[in-house]
């Protein structure tokens, strides 16, 4: 996975204009955790860049906390760690977190 870290409030803006040609997947984890940490893990050794067609971001609730609330607040979505968010048009159109990220549900969503 070519991870985009998301560290600004325009990058937000970039997602957003992104999202209107294209599926991209945020993943929001704590590196402190090792749940975390596995599941992030899980997503790269699943991931094949061919199939999937969409670039993947990721935040770091911890250092980036006021930019990951923003996501919650920008795309109505619970503040939760591990999370994977899919946007689409400038919204959410999948969210999973937790033991509920199952890449089998994630592939579906492949542009």
């Amino acid at each position: 996975m070519n991870w985009i870290n998301i560290e600004t409030e325009e990058k937000l803006g970039e997602i957003k204009e992104i999202s209107a040609s294209q599926r991209i997947l945020v993943f929001r984890f704590s590196p402190g955790s090792v749940i975390d940490f596995v599941m992030k893990r899980l997503l790269e050794r699943e991931w094949a860049e061919g199939e999937m067609g969409m670039e993947t971001f990721l935040v770091d609730v911890v250092s980036q906390k006021s930019i990951s609330q923003k996501i919650a607040d920008d795309f109505s979505v619970e503040h939760e760690s591990p999370q994977v968010i899919i946007i689409e048009n400038g919204k959410p159109i999948f969210s999973a977190s937790n033991g509920k990220i199952l890449f089998s549900e994630i592939r579906k969503f492949r542009n």
